[in-house]
């Protein structure tokens, strides 16, 4: 008979619970990295971290997260939010309710700490949706949608050899767009006082303040970046492949749009393959600084234009972008850059206040990614 203890974190941890993601889930953590995720992140309580050990053979087995608990602002209300990441189990000890009691401990975590929310991201067929998170609640705010291009080919033929096959095919995808927005950007008289600049690991907060000052006007579930969370998540990094790079679009010297990448590892592990993939964090334009639809366009477009740049300049093969269905701008303009689209995942939110009904949000949602993807 399997003894299963549940606890929290404790110091020493890192290495089975950073093994027991790699095992879940297609991405890579290091101890280091994990421990930077939660131990590092502002405010980290142990009790955040639940945890299912099987003692007979001292491995955990299980985890569930609460990680971060801060305010997000829904149609222009509050509300102290704490968000769901990375609900593993291994395999082997599944049918056992692990998964259920480690939920039953998160929520009580969230309930003592006066949450009025809870958000996390899962995909729609998926069995954690479907078994767990509607019995306990959660309902779906919005549909995500995926949208993927090729940064660096020669990094992604590397990373994949067989994928030289379709390279004429991905350099359709990913440079001719380029080439052309370019063209028609430099013809266009409203972008005389528009400039576009890549700054790689510096220039932090400058962005940040920009991305406050203009992402709430536009989206719901923001997450506002103070310098805390700045320095943990931009800063303090572990490594290379989590130092940002910005692109900052400019009207007059003043920050007008912007998007921020980095980078992780995904793995294949039936087929033996680990592709360095790129994440965009955040894509935002001041939509008020443009006279007309197709000028607006063409402001997303010069930014997705320096984000493949980046990419290329990084080594990075794959980039990626999660992003509310609602966000028709941003789509066309991701659509005319030869990014590939497809459904994604689904954003769902519980009460945790049984006083707060969970409010239909005029705006698109679109939450940071480390709630959705769990990457800061």
């Amino acid at each position: 008979m399997v003894h299963i203890v549940y606890r929290h974190y404790e110091p020493g941890d890192d290495k089975q619970l950073a093994d027991l993601f790699n095992t879940c889930f297609r991405f890579t953590r290091t101890p280091k990295s994990w421990n930077w995720r939660f131990v590092q992140s502002p405010n980290f309580d142990p009790e955040m971290v639940q945890i299912a050990e099987d003692t007979d053979n001292k491995k955990i087995v299980g985890a569930v997260y609460v990680n971060l608990v801060e305010e997000i602002s829904i149609n222009g209300k509050k509300y102290l939010n704490g968000d769901i990441n990375d609900v593993s189990c291994l395999p082997a000890y599944g049918r056992r309710g692990i998964a259920k009691n480690l939920m039953d401990m998160a929520i009580e975590y969230m309930k003592k700490r006066n949450c009025d929310t809870s958000m996390l991201s899962a995909a729609y067929n998926g069995f954690p949706r479907k078994k767990i998170y509607l019995k306990y609640g959660y309902m779906d705010m919005q549909m995500e949608y995926f949208f993927i291009n090729f940064g660096n080919l020669f990094q992604i033929i590397w990373d994949i050899p067989a994928i030289s096959l379709f390279s004429p095919m991905l350099f359709m995808f990913s440079y001719i767009p380029r080439f052309l927005n370019r063209i028609r950007v430099k013809k266009n008289p409203y972008f005389k006082n528009i400039e576009c600049e890549i700054i790689h690991n510096e220039k932090h907060f400058e962005y940040m303040e920009a991305v406050k000052r203009i992402f709430p006007k536009y989206y719901d579930g923001t997450q506002i970046y103070n310098k805390k969370k700045v320095s943990w998540s931009r800063l303090n990094v572990p490594s290379e492949s989590e130092k940002p790079t910005y692109v900052m679009l400019k009207q007059n010297n003043d920050i007008i749009g912007g998007a921020s990448i980095t980078s992780i590892s995904m793995n294949f592990k039936k087929v033996g393959l680990k592709l360095r993939t790129g994440l965009i964090h955040e894509v935002f334009l001041n939509k008020s600084k443009f006279d007309t639809k197709r000028n607006l366009y063409f402001g997303f477009t010069t930014i997705l234009d320096k984000v493949l740049k980046a990419a290329t300049r990084r080594s990075i093969g794959l980039l990626m972008f999660p992003s509310s269905v609602k966000d028709n701008d941003l789509h066309e303009a991701f659509k005319g850059m030869g990014f590939l689209g497809g459904k994604g995942g689904v954003l769902m939110m519980k009460s945790i206040n049984e006083n707060i009904e969970i409010p239909e949000s005029k705006k698109p949602i679109q939450a940071p990614t480390h709630s959705t993807i769990g990457f800061p």
